[in-house]
């Protein structure tokens, strides 16, 4: 990992008013660009909408419309944009999945795999938890419900993300969100020693909230105001280098013991 700067962004996404929405987070990756971010993440299903009753009706194709602007963007601004969108799935229900539009071009897509009890009627779960690269970072997507269960982020991190997005669309207020963040983010931070940056939707029912984590579980910064806003973060390298390197730091050794020996635990 090398030092970089993420952007997280709350916001309202009015469902189905896909044109709207694009032109919202347009905003905001020009703002982005300006500060020189290098990646910028959007909410859950923040191009078309969250509604799991009503978003599958404006589901895309991957390529298509929406992911071809963002991908175009992302190679102007010279930025690595993740937003949310609702995919076609031939003729299955849709999956939620994250676009991951890099500044060279490539487009690729992160699909929940765990979706949340009310979303099972509509949607289709995904079946990887992929990594994805950039020069600086090597970073994975949980959307949402998935932070639910651990072992996602620490296998995540067993395949060497240093660094895992948080998309939420989740109906609670601002300080019941920063509630549970502050009980889970940083346990899921300290524990496979890895950045978290969150961010949630505004509107309707969604209280918005924004968080970032460092490999310690020290809260870097947070934003529980409920109004739409972005946040810029500096992510110090050497925080993660100085545990994971063991030719750098002893300490390696008390974090990441015997198991790492097991077959288990083994990368190919």
């Amino acid at each position: 990992m090398k030092n970089l700067t993420i952007a997280l962004v709350q916001m309202e996404s009015e469902v189905g008013k896909i044109d709207i929405n694009l032109s919202k987070i347009k905003k905001y990756v020009d703002e982005a660009a300006l500060h020189k971010v290098d990646i910028i993440c959007f909410p859950e299903l923040s191009v078309t909408g969250y509604c799991p009753k009503n978003s599958p009706k404006y589901a895309e194709i991957i390529p298509g419309v929406s992911s071809k602007i963002l991908s175009q963007w992302a190679q102007d601004m010279e930025i690595t944009i993740l937003a949310g969108i609702c995919e076609k799935n031939h003729n299955l229900d849709p999956y939620i999945t994250h676009l991951i539009c890099m500044a060279n071009g490539n487009i690729f897509t992160y699909r929940k795999t765990h979706l949340a009890p009310h979303e099972l009627s509509f949607f289709t779960p995904g079946d990887e938890l992929p990594i994805f690269e950039i020069p600086q970072v090597r970073f994975g997507i949980e959307i949402c419900w998935e932070l639910n269960f651990p072992q996602i982020t620490t296998f995540l991190s067993l395949q060497g993300a240093e660094l895992v997005f948080c998309p939420y669309a989740s109906a609670r207020t601002p300080k019941d969100r920063q509630q549970t963040w502050h009980i889970f983010l940083p346990a899921r931070a300290y524990d496979n020693r890895i950045f978290i940056a969150s961010c949630n939707a505004l509107g309707q029912d969604f209280g918005g909230g924004l968080m970032v984590c460092d490999p310690e579980g020290q809260i870097v910064v947070e934003d529980y105001q409920g109004k739409e806003s972005m946040i810029i973060v500096n992510l110090d390298s050497s925080i993660i280098e100085k545990i994971r390197n063991p030719n750098n730091n002893s300490l390696f050794q008390s974090y990441y013991p015997k198991f790492l020996k097991n077959d288990l635990f083994k990368k190919e």
